[in-house]
């Protein structure tokens, strides 16, 4: 069975890419901090690669940021690519296949996702809230 679970950090910007004209992806790492401390007393942290796909992609591009923390739910996946030196390179990283959000963000160019709410109502029988915009 391939499937990993990380909680930590986003550790650069959000950028979403299209590719195909009809797939989004974004690549970025986690830092997944670790119990023991390094010599300086600070946490020390993994940096865990992962790339997220079209659904999971666009959540990231309008509800996360840079150091913000989110648990990601995925597999792990090698690949080979030729970087810009034209060197070949292999990479280790996790394919999200969910994504939780840990941290509220309020910026304004980001949306928020709706909150629900109690709404009075005349009939004691509606059993569910209503969605508030």
């Amino acid at each position: 069975m391939n499937q990993v679970n990380f909680i930590g950090r986003i550790v650069r910007e959000i950028q979403c890419k299209t590719i195909n004209e009809n797939h989004q992806v974004v690549n970025n790492s986690l830092a997944v901090p670790r119990k023991q401390r390094d010599k300086n007393g600070e946490l020390a942290a993994d940096f865990i690669p992962f790339v997220a796909w079209d659904q999971h992609a666009s959540v990231l591009e309008k509800y996360c940021q840079k150091g913000q923390r989110i648990a990601i739910q995925g597999r792990m996946q090698s690949r080979s690519y030729t970087n810009s030196d034209n060197q070949p390179r292999q990479i280790l990283e996790c394919v999200v296949q969910e994504i939780t959000l840990l941290d509220r963000v309020n910026q304004s160019h980001q949306q928020t996702p709706p909150q629900f709410s109690e709404t009075p109502s005349d009939s004691d029988s509606l059993p569910f809230d209503t969605l508030v915009d």
